[in-house]
């Protein structure tokens, strides 16, 4: 489970800590920074699977990515500390350089691997130079890959890649949805759902505990949808729904004639239940075109998946915020103050409303009340690469 993310000189970030909990709620309005929070996660998992200038590449450039300010920031860097099971942790850190001619490259890298209470493993990258390597690997890194790429191979880091690599990141298009999709494997859906009839038929093929369980939850969240099957259409493959309209037969619609909502709500089923099990599901407003009642529902079974998966959301629905399983706990608020985000717990007014039962969360979004917690203290570049004490190398 990822526990805390630290951020610095990303987009509208320029240095936050965020502790984050199996499953985290962001709330605030349009423009303060959530998705750039989600964003930042995205980067960090796009570095690892692809390469660092692809990463820059599909953002815009390194313009677009690198926080504006007029201390003229040249470096941004990342850190995140993983809980991986009962006893083992990781801390993983990166930073990347950049300058005038719009060059960057991975300047420091350092992740730890702790086992227990005493053993633990540690490589640190400096330049493209093993400055602690692992003893009997000492690959050539390129200038724009980390090198937890080709460290993975090594079974005390493997878990810390496979962590990050599986998160995924969704907002889903329902016209994505309901177009032909090419033939796909299914095994992990698409950032936009694009492969949803795929993911449906890997799910009924193979987990038909699921997809059972898929289907009635479906009919609860649309109840006149009676089944979502899945259809192939040549080299294309779609989705087609059993409605229920009052005839003794319920009648079949393809994706292309079903609701936003209705959509929405089975890629969120889709993204919960498909085979790959990721270690997070980012979903950025669940709550977009879906009816309250719907979304109670939805809600209800996003908290079943934490069982397999963390679960991020961002939103800024007062009903989502007033679900009854939501927290004080669950929640984070975002803001931007003179151009840079802040994330941090709900404050001691909204707080003290929120327990006395003055007003429910959502209730305070509405009023634009739901004030932040005291801020943090600034943070350096040098805190993502800190001396640990490490007790024991093997």
């Amino acid at each position: 489970m990822l526990k805390q993310v630290q951020i610095e000189n990303y987009k509208s970030f320029a240095s936050t800590k965020v502790v984050i909990q199996p499953f985290t709620v962001l709330v605030g309005p349009n423009g303060a920074g959530k998705s750039n929070f989600v964003d930042a996660l995205r980067f960090v998992k796009d570095c690892l699977t692809n390469s660092l200038a692809l990463a820059v590449q599909n953002r815009g450039g390194i313009k677009s990515v690198l926080r504006r300010s007029i201390e003229h920031q040249t470096d941004f860097g990342f850190r995140l500390l993983i809980e991986l099971d009962s006893e083992d942790r990781a801390d993983f850190s990166f930073e990347i350089a950049t300058n005038n001619s719009g060059a960057f490259s991975v300047k420091r890298e350092k992740c730890i691997v702790t086992k227990g209470e005493s053993e633990s493993h540690c490589y640190e990258v400096v330049n493209g130079t093993f400055k602690k390597g692992i003893e009997g690997i000492r690959p050539k890194i390129k200038p724009d890959h980390l090198a937890l790429t080709v460290i993975s191979a090594v079974e005390e880091f493997s878990p810390v890649y496979d962590f990050l690599s599986s998160m995924q990141f969704y907002s889903f298009v329902p016209d994505r949805i309901r177009q032909l999709q090419d033939k796909d494997a299914g095994l992990v859906l698409k950032h936009d759902g694009s492969n949803a009839a795929a993911v449906l038929r890997e799910i009924q093929e193979n987990k038909p505990d699921d997809y059972e369980r898929l289907t009635r939850l479906l009919s609860l969240v649309a109840p006149s949808i009676t089944k979502v099957e899945y259809t192939s259409i040549g080299q294309k493959e779609t989705l087609s729904f059993k409605q229920d309209m009052g005839d003794t037969t319920p009648l079949s619609f393809e994706a292309i004639s079903m609701s936003d909502g209705t959509l929405r709500a089975l890629s969120i089923l889709l993204a919960v239940y498909q085979s790959s099990s990721p270690s997070l599901i980012a979903i950025e407003e669940p709550e977009a075109t879906i009816h309250p009642a719907a979304l109670e529902i939805l809600v209800d079974i996003l908290f079943s998946g934490v069982y397999q998966s963390q679960i991020l959301l961002t939103t800024h629905s007062p009903e989502l915020l007033d679900d009854k399983d939501i927290s004080l706990d669950n929640l984070l608020v975002v803001s931007l103050n003179q151009g840079k985000t802040e994330i941090r717990p709900i404050g001691k007014l909204s707080r003290k409303a929120y327990i006395s039962h003055l007003a429910t969360l959502g209730e305070l979004l509405t009023a634009g009340e739901l004030d932040i917690d005291a801020p943090q203290p600034n943070f350096s570049s040098n805190f993502f690469f800190k001396k640990e004490k490490v007790d024991k190398k093997k």
